[in-house]
Order: structure tokens, then C-alpha cells, then sequence
């Protein structure tokens, strides 16, 4: 059940340094690689077929940001990405893989051959655009490139949203009591959210690599010495914005199948992952933010097709601010939603089965816990080792989303409680408000344990 070592991160906490990852990585995955790829290779197309050579020599310069980005802060945060998860969260990698082992086998055979393709058509392009069949020969890299990268979208995307959505036509993806043996595959992959999440972000993520590709087009052109890239700038960032007002409709039309998707319960919750806890009854709030980011994209766009020349940093800027804050959120929305799961249904946030509830109610949390010292596990008779005891519950069932003293402290969280009102709030998991919280999981020993060390962090000199 527990058999691996545990993993703190003091002060900023698992949760928060997960978050900071996979931010970061799905702004490089998705605007720099996926829908960099498509927009990459749709410039070149452009341009080529224009035999505009002054837009294609400042493509070129376009691409070379892109190969930079991807190829170092995409790929650092992508293995950040499996080391982060692993060391946070190995049984829910555990029960992925189970799941999707072939096709998480067959996205890193095609993540290969997207790299490859991506130095393909960088390190060949001044070699290939002297002649037109050399140019040609460019955009077939780019479309090739364009299709491999969206490839390992479909299959991350179809975890993800099987993450939220396990259950396909009402039918469970697997027998609970012989999981992971009996597993419907098909139904794993073709799940509820899988369709409308994968539209959502393929069309979003090529409306955001335009964005990205018309600030680097601006703050190249413009310092450029080369007066052939400020002749070819306007040109350029109104192809940009023409694939943008494409791409941005589509996007808002398949974000909404995607939200008629989410199950009731995790729908529920959207307001408080946008907003926290202090506006969860906030819907007004959230759709005013939604119209604002919207409307900062959308007004944006239409300057840089109607008014390329004119097109103000600020604009070019605002544009792409818009789609940090929509990815930014949406991550952080996409996350929060399942709780109190990992696994909807299946495995809550910290680890633990559903299934395994009942039996760990009665021998306790800590009997499994083979990297914990024993001196650790039971309380001693005088409850010399209580505070111990409870801090090695707090590893196991609460360091996911809390720290000690830092983001989402205990000890903020709790200042003033006494140890009855500690050990209530405990037996009332999930309620009082909290529905992101799964329930305690134990024996009224492991909880008087955890309960008298959640007391010890707001009392000086007794915390070991």
C-alpha cells in the first residue's frame, strides 16, 4: 500500500511545486510545441507559397526562439514533470500506468519522433530555403512535426481527462475489487472528457502559439537592423491574427462541450478553484473574469489583423498575458476539480484507495507504511512518541496539500484550536465545507495522533 519513501517539500509544499512544474510546462508544451508546430508550420506554408522571402527569413528567426524554448524549458519541466509525480504521487502513476502502459509507451516512441522533426526543420531551414523544392521540403518537416506533437497530445490528454471522467456510457472503467487486472481499455481511453477537452486544447493551444508568435515577430522586426523584417512584420502578424480569429471561436464553442462534460460534483467546485474558498458561491465573479480575459484576447486579435503596422507591445503583450492567465487557470481549475481525488472515484488526492478504506479504518494507516521506523507507527502506552506517530499521518494522508508553516499551513490553519476541536474537525472530513478534502483515514489511536501533533504546531517547544 505504502511502500515508498516519503518526499517533503518544506514551506511551498508538494501541491504548489507540482503546480509551478506543470504551469510552466503546459505553457511550453502547448503554445511552443503542439500549437507552435501547427502555427510553425503554417508560416512556412505561408510564406512559401507567397515566395515572400523577407517573411521567410524572419520565420526563420520566429522558429529559432520556439527550438530554444521548447527544446530546453519544455524539455527540463517535461522530466520534472515524471520526477515530480513520481516522488509526490507513485500510486496514482502507479494505477495510470496500469491503465495506459501501451499508449503512454506509444506517446514516448512518438515524442521522439517529434524532436527529431523539430531539428529537422530547424537545422535544414537556411539550407532548404535557397531553392523552392528546399522550401517545400520545409513544410513537410513542419507538417510532420505538427502531426507528431499533436499525437502525444491525444494520448496525455486522454489520461488527464480519464483522471476526471473514469467511467464511460455509465459503466465503470474497472472492477474496484481486481484492479488493476480487469481493466476495459477501451473504455479507459475513450472516456466522457477526452473528445472535448482534446478539441479545447488543440484549437486553444494553436490560438496561443500565434499569440506568442506574433510577440516574438514584434520584438524581433523592431530591433531588427534588417529593414526586410520591419517590411515583412505587418504581413506577418496579420497571418498570425487571420489563424487567431479561426482558432479563438473554435476554442470558446468546444471549452463549452468540454464544461457540459464535468460531472455535477466537480462542477460545483469550479468557483472555488478559480476564486478559493472565499468566493465559492461566486459564479458572477468568474464569469466576469472569463469575459475579461476573453475579451482582452479578442480585442487584441482584431487589432493585429486590421491594424498590423500600428499593432502597439502593449497589445502584442496583453494578447499573450490573456492566454497565461486562461492556461494558468484552466491547470489549476483541471486540478482542483477531481478532489477529493486523483483518480475520480478510485483513488483519493493522498494516495489512498477507496477501496482500501474499510480495512485500513480497522488495522490502521500506518501498518503498511514499510519506510517508516516502527518506533514511528503505534503509540506507546505512555504516549511518549504521540507527536511522531501523528507527524508520520501527516506524511502519509496530509502533506500532499498541506505544509507545516508554509502555503496551506496546519499551523495558520489551525491557531487557537484545542485538541477536541481538532479531533472533530477530523471526524467530520469531508464536511463542514470542504468538499476537497478527503475523509481521515484510521484508527481513533492514528487520529488522537495526528490530532495532538496538529495541536503541537501552535505550541512552542513540544514539536519534535
Amino acid at each position: 500500500m505504502f511502500d515508498y519513501p516519503i518526499f517533503e517539500m518544506p514551506f511551498i509544499g508538494q501541491r504548489m511545486l507540482m503546480a509551478i512544474n506543470a504551469i510552466i510546462h503546459v505553457f511550453v508544451s502547448h503554445g511552443g510545441a503542439v500549437g507552435g508546430s501547427v502555427v510553425l508550420a503554417a508560416m512556412a506554408w505561408w510564406a512559401n507559397k507567397k515566395n515572400d522571402m523577407q517573411a521567410y527569413n524572419l520565420i526563420y528567426k520566429v522558429v529559432m526562439v520556439f527550438f530554444i524554448i521548447s527544446t530546453s524549458v519544455g524539455a527540463l519541466t517535461g522530466v520534472g514533470m515524471w520526477i515530480h509525480a513520481n516522488i509526490l504521487s507513485p500510486n496514482a502513476i502507479g494505477g495510470l500506468i496500469r491503465v495506459f502502459f501501451w499508449k503512454w509507451f506509444i506517446e514516448w516512441i512518438v515524442f521522439n519522433f517529434e524532436v527529431v522533426l523539430l531539428l529537422l526543420l530547424f537545422m535544414t531551414w537556411k539550407k532548404n530555403q535557397e531553392t523552392p523544392e528546399g522550401r517545400a521540403k520545409t513544410v513537410k518537416f513542419g507538417v510532420y512535426y505538427a502531426i507528431s506533437s499533436w499525437l502525444t497530445m491525444v494520448i496525455i490528454t486522454a489520461i488527464l481527462a480519464f483522471m476526471l471522467t473514469p467511467n464511460f456510457d455509465g459503466q465503470p472503467w474497472v472492477d474496484p475489487e481486481v484492479y488493476p487486472g480487469n481493466v476495459d481499455y477501451n473504455n479507459a481511453l475513450f472516456n466522457p472528457t477526452w473528445w472535448p477537452s482534446l478539441a479545447f486544447r488543440t484549437f486553444t493551444s494553436i490560438a496561443f502559439a500565434a499569440a506568442l508568435a506574433i510577440m516574438w515577430t514584434w520584438i524581433i522586426a523592431t530591433f531588427s537592423k534588417n529593414e526586410e523584417d520591419k517590411e515583412a512584420k505587418a504581413r506577418l502578424i496579420k497571418f498570425l491574427a487571420a489563424i487567431m480569429l479561426i482558432t479563438v471561436p473554435i476554442s470558446a464553442i468546444f471549452g463549452y462541450w468540454y464544461y457540459t462534460e464535468i460531472p455535477a460534483a466537480a462542477l460545483s467546485m469550479i468557483p472555488t478553484a478559480v476564486m478559493t474558498r472565499a468566493f465559492e458561491d461566486r459564479f458572477d465573479l468568474m464569469y466576469l473574469m472569463a469575459i475579461g480575459v476573453g475579451a482582452s484576447i479578442i480585442v487584441t486579435t482584431i487589432i493585429a489583423y486590421f491594424s498590423p503596422k500600428r499593432m502597439p507591445y502593449l497589445a502584442a503583450s496583453l494578447m499573450v498575458a490573456g492566454f497565461l492567465v486562461l492556461w494558468g487557470y484552466e491547470e489549476r481549475v483541471r486540478e482542483f476539480i477531481r478532489k477529493p481525488f486523483l483518480i475520480y472515484n478510485y483513488m483519493y488526492s493522498n494516495g489512498i484507495r477507496t477501496t482500501d478504506v474499510p480495512y485500513l479504518n480497522k488495522v490502521g494507516i500506518l501498518k503498511h507504511a514499510v519506510f517508516l521506523d516502527e518506533s514511528k507507527k503505534v503509540v506507546n502506552e505512555d504516549k511518549s512518541n504521540i507527536l511522531e506517530v501523528g507527524k508520520s499521518i501527516y506524511q502519509i494522508e496530509c502533506r500532499i496539500c498541506h505544509t507545516e508553516n508554509g502555503i496551506n499551513g496546519l499551523k495558520g490553519l489551525t491557531t487557537g484550536w484545542s485538541h477536541d476541536a481538532i479531533r472533530n474537525r477530523l471526524n467530520n472530513l469531508p464536511g463542514g465545507g470542504t468538499p476537497y478534502m478527503p475523509p481521515f483515514v484510521g484508527t481513533d489511536a492514528e487520529k488522537d495522533a495526528l490530532a495532538a501533533y496538529i495541536k503541537s504546531l501552535n505550541t512552542k517547544g513540544v514539536i519534535k
